[in-house]
C-alpha cells in the first residue's frame, strides 16, 4: 500500500486538531478542580462580532484580582485557551450582564498558572468540537488511504436488454420515477426558498435596526413579517432535509439495482465497506455509472445529516 506525502501530512494536521482540543479540554478540566476563589474587580466588560465575518458573538470581560499579594488582570470567562461563542448579540450582552464596570465578582484562579484566572466554572464545548472534526478527519483520510485505489471504475455492467432488474419498482407506493423527480424539484425549490427567506429576514432586522436609536435586543414575533421569514427559512430547511432523504433512498435503490447487474463475482458493496466508499466519495472523476450512483448516494445522505445536525445544533444548543 503506498501511502503519499500529502496524506501523511494531513493525517498529521489532523492529528494536531484533535490533539489540541483534547489538550485543552483538559486544562480546563484541571483548573475547574484545581481553582480557588478570589474577590475580582471588573475593568470593563464588551460585546464584540466574532472575527472572520460571521454572525457570532464574542464576549469580553477585563477584571483585576489578588492572589498571594500579588495584582494580577485577566480576561477570561472560562478556563483554557478556546473561549465560546454566542449565535446572538442579546445572548452574549445576557452573559456580561453582571459584570458591569467597578462591580465585584468572584473569579476562579489555578494556582499553577495564577495570572490566568476565570470567571465561570465550566467547560467549553469548543475542544470536544476539535476533538471531533480532527478525529473525524483522521479516520476519513485514513479509510481513503487504506482502502481499495480504483473502485466504482471499470465495473462490468450487463445490458438492461440481457438484464432488467424487476426491483423497487415502485417507493412508498409511488412509481420511482416520479419519487425521483419530486425529490429533485423538492431540492431545488428548498435550495432557493432558504437563502432567500434567510436573506430577507435580516435585511428587514437592519432596517428595522437603523429606524430606530434603541441598543436593546429586538423582539420579534412569528406573526411578524421577520418572524414569518424565520418560520419560513424553518419550513425549507425541513423540506430540504426531508427531500434529501427521499432522494438517497431513490439512489440507494437505484444502485442496488445496477449492483444486480454486475456478473458474478461482485466487487464488495461500499456500503458494507467503508473504505471504498470513503475512496469513491473523494475520488475523482473516472468514475462508472456504478461508481457515479455510489457517490451521489453518499453525498446527498452526508448533506442531509449535515443539515440535520446544523438545524439541531441552533435548536438545541
Amino acid at each position: 500500500m503506498a501511502v503519499s506525502r500529502s496524506t501523511v501530512v494531513i493525517v498529521l494536521i489532523a492529528l494536531a486538531v484533535f490533539t489540541f482540543g483534547g489538550y485543552d479540554y483538559a486544562q480546563q478540566s484541571a483548573a475547574i478542580d484545581d481553582a480557588v476563589s478570589v474577590e475580582a474587580t471588573v475593568v470593563e466588560s464588551s460585546v464584540s462580532p466574532s472575527g472572520g465575518g460571521g454572525t457570532e458573538y464574542e464576549v469580553r470581560v477585563e477584571y483585576r484580582y489578588r492572589y498571594q499579594g500579588t495584582e494580577y488582570r485577566s480576561d477570561k470567562l472560562f478556563p483554557g485557551y478556546l473561549g465560546r461563542l454566542y449565535e446572538t448579540e442579546s445572548k452574549a450582552q445576557s452573559v456580561i450582564e453582571p459584570y458591569d464596570s467597578g462591580a465585584t465578582v468572584t473569579a476562579y484562579v489555578d494556582p499553577a498558572a495564577p495570572s490566568e484566572a476565570f470567571l465561570k466554572q465550566q467547560t467549553t464545548q469548543s475542544p470536544l468540537i476539535f476533538m471531533l472534526l480532527g478525529g473525524f478527519w483522521m479516520l476519513w483520510i485514513t479509510l481513503d488511504a487504506v482502502g481499495a485505489q480504483d473502485p466504482g471504475q471499470g465495473t462490468t455492467l450487463r445490458s438492461e436488454s440481457e438484464y432488467e432488474p424487476t426491483r423497487y419498482q415502485t417507493l412508498f407506493g409511488i412509481d420511482r420515477d416520479t419519487v425521483n423527480w419530486i425529490s429533485k424539484r423538492l431540492i431545488v425549490a428548498a435550495l432557493i426558498v432558504l437563502p432567500v427567506s434567510l436573506v430577507g429576514a435580516v435585511l428587514l432586522a437592519l432596517s428595522s435596526g437603523s429606524a430606530g436609536t434603541s441598543t436593546a435586543p429586538m423582539m420579534v414575533e412569528l406573526s411578524d413579517p421577520i418572524g414569518l421569514l424565520f418560520v419560513t427559512a424553518f419550513i425549507a430547511i425541513l423540506l430540504l432535509i426531508a427531500s434529501l432523504l427521499l432522494y438517497t433512498v431513490w439512489s440507494f435503490t437505484e444502485y442496488r439495482r445496477l449492483r444486480e447487474r454486475i456478473p458474478e463475482p461482485r466487487p464488495p458493496s461500499p456500503f458494507k465497506h467503508p473504505t471504498r466508499l470513503v475512496t469513491i466519495l473523494t475520488g475523482d472523476d473516472d468514475l462508472d455509472d456504478y461508481g457515479r450512483r455510489v457517490k451521489r448516494t453518499g453525498f446527498t445522505f452526508v448533506l442531509a445529516l449535515f443539515f440535520s445536525g446544523a438545524l439541531l445544533g441552533v435548536l438545541v444548543f
